[in-house]
């Protein structure tokens, strides 16, 4: 188990990657607080759905007839 220090650069606090994590520059991260003060850093992943805004859906039932005697 390797130890960092937490360090002050300009407003902010940072801690460093040790290099045996393999993060490269520009990776980013959702970071939070867990509990019993755990720091948690978990990769941004990308959007499996890439840049879509809209899934059409199509109505499979369409053009099923609704008979009278199942209308309660």
């Amino acid at each position: 188990m390797e130890f960092v220090k937490a360090r002050k650069v300009g407003n902010s606090i940072t801690l460093a990657a040790p290099r045996e994590l393999n993060v490269n520059v520009g990776e980013e991260f959702f970071v939070y607080k867990g509990v019993d003060g755990v720091i948690v850093y978990a990769p941004r992943i990308k959007n499996p759905f890439g840049e879509l805004n809209s899934f059409p859906m199509k109505d499979d039932f369409e053009e099923v007839k609704i008979l009278d005697t199942e209308i309660e």
